[in-house]
């Protein structure tokens, strides 16, 4: 089966040596070639063009966003930024970026944009893509199922919360305290596992410790360059974290 053929391009030898080890564990990637900077990438991009391209956007010689001013952007089905600097977000997504991991980011995040990739190259079917790779992609994604109530244990009562009235969930150590209007349920579970119950059409991360229902939404405030103040229906103010500034803004289209 022919693999997810990658290309890294990024000067710093410590994230190329990052983004390799990462992509080894993945069987269905495959290297092709690593680029310190953006006239080797071009050089090698002449010749033949990958399905994916990590690309650092501040890189000395040439950076990342003359590189795609000088190439074909369509010929690659994924674009993957990554940089060290926020502020380059919105700029991505003009060059027909997927996705953009903010340095440093853990294997967490990056098996988030591992999966992105994969659902883009079955999108990418439409355009006669590999069929032997998309088979077995179809195969490897699960057919995710998202909860819709959670069982919340209070003292000796159980009561079922359905999602869609959860406005807000918050962080509270070893806990999470589910935000149901003015009412606060407490249940014994980790923000990342959480979040990965929950359909992510619907409900939005904004901070480590914070995730909101999109439909709870009233107004948001921009707060300095990189954060947003976010008031829910229920008149709750909650503020998100500069980290996770781009994600939102793609999220609710902003």
């Amino acid at each position: 089966m022919n693999k997810i053929k990658t290309l890294i391009v990024d000067d710093e030898v410590l994230a190329r040596d990052k983004l390799s080890f990462f992509l080894n564990e993945e069987k269905d990637f495959e290297i092709v070639g690593q680029c310190p900077n953006g006239l080797e990438a071009l050089k090698l991009l002449d010749q033949s063009y990958p399905d994916l391209l990590f690309l650092d956007i501040q890189m000395p010689e040439m950076d990342g966003m003359e590189l795609l001013r000088n190439i074909d952007v369509q010929k690659i089905p994924c674009i993957i930024l990554v940089t060290a600097y926020d502020d380059y977000a919105i700029k991505a997504f003009e060059y027909h970026a997927l996705d953009y991991l903010l340095k440093p980011f853990d294997r967490e995040r990056f098996l988030i944009t591992i999966k992105r990739i994969k659902e883009q190259m079955l999108l990418y079917s439409q355009g006669g893509y590999n069929t032997q790779l998309l088979s077995y992609l179809k195969e490897s994604l699960p057919n995710q199922k998202y909860i819709e109530k959670v069982v919340v244990k209070d003292g000796g009562k159980i009561f079922f919360v359905k999602t869609k009235d959860i406005e807000w969930v918050e962080s509270a150590g070893n806990y999470l305290k589910l935000h149901v209007g003015k009412t606060i349920h407490m249940i014994r579970e980790t923000m990342n596992a959480f979040e990965k119950k929950l359909n992510p059409q619907e409900f939005v991360r904004i901070h480590r410790s914070s995730l909101i229902n999109i439909d709870a939404i009233h107004n948001l405030e921009t707060w300095g360059n990189t954060e947003f103040i976010i008031t829910l229906n229920s008149g709750d103010k909650v503020q998100s974290g500069r980290s996770y500034y781009s994600s939102i803004r793609q999220k609710l289209e902003l």
